[in-house]
């Protein structure tokens, strides 16, 4: 083992479990764009990534359960829809890898949908938390299906796509959609590692473990930092931080690797800084 190699990837995963556990968004939103650049095959960067994932949505569920930031029974019943997605996504990725055409695929699919709710976020205004009883089941059955394939797909743990649609699907106020999202990827997550292992992606695990270790160190942080700023700049903020990730993306598949790995670093550096030196904001 190249520990070395074994303390990067702890690091790694410390940062971007950070991110995730304020944003909800599990971590793969960053670490799958990174490894694409590194030249990855798309299977073992997304296997890496759901086991980064895996670590942040453990540590980040038992943190937002602490803060009561998660509703049980929508985590639940998104979570096993998802685990669903996750089966018909795994397939998908090993036949365009044979076709050379994983990667363009799973980087338009993040541009397309970064985009989107970066653009939904802007535009959504302050609301409360709305009443969604029994009759919401197949809105959170269509959440759970949908972010359980693009989990899969995109080496994601979903939550970027499950936080706003439960915003904009449920009316859930943006703090309890986080930690709700959050719970319900750790059961997708798990589904799609244990996927891409029986598949045979060519990862090495113990950088894996290492990525695991280092989100459940900094997974709680972020979900600590939540606590001190608005929902509605929450939204704000992770609208943001979609842009520049899709642009990252976008100028990868176009070939600038360099500048879309600095856009990705410096990008994830300053969310960083910005929560811990920034006061509560309103």
């Amino acid at each position: 083992m190249d520990v070395t190699a074994l303390l990067s990837f702890l690091l790694l995963g410390t940062l971007i479990g950070i991110l995730s556990g304020f944003f909800g968004i599990g971590g793969g939103i960053l670490l799958t764009p990174l490894l694409l650049v590194f030249g990855y095959e798309a299977s073992a960067a997304i296997a890496l990534s759901l086991m980064l994932t895996l670590g942040s949505t453990t540590a980040g569920t038992i943190s937002h359960i602490k803060l009561k930031n998660v509703n049980p029974k929508h985590a639940l019943l998104i979570g096993a829809f998802g685990v669903v997605g996750t089966w018909v996504a795994t397939p998908l990725v090993f036949y365009l890898e044979t076709l050379d055409g994983a990667k363009p695929v799973i980087s338009l699919a993040y541009i397309a949908l970064l985009t989107y709710f970066a653009v939904s976020f802007f535009r959504s205004k302050q609301h409360e938390e709305g009443s969604v009883g029994s009759e919401s089941v197949p809105r959170l059955g269509f959440i759970g299906l949908f972010g359980g394939f693009i989990s899969s797909l995109m080496g994601v743990s979903g939550g970027f796509v499950l936080t706003p649609l439960q915003v904009k699907l449920l009316n859930t106020e943006m703090k309890r959609a986080v930690g709700t999202s959050i719970a319900a990827a750790f059961l997708i997550v798990v589904s799609g590692v244990i996927n891409y292992a029986v598949a045979g992606a060519d990862a090495n695990y113990w950088h894996g473990l290492a990525l695991i270790a280092g989100a459940m160190i900094g997974s709680p942080i972020g979900a600590k930092q939540l606590q001190r700023f608005s929902s509605q700049l929450v939204k704000k903020a992770l609208g943001g931080f979609y842009v520049a990730v899709a642009i990252s993306v976008a100028l990868n598949l176009l070939g600038y690797n360099d500048l879309s790995l600095g856009l990705l670093v410096v990008l994830a550096l300053s969310f960083i800084v910005a929560l811990f030196i920034r006061p509560r904001l309103k």
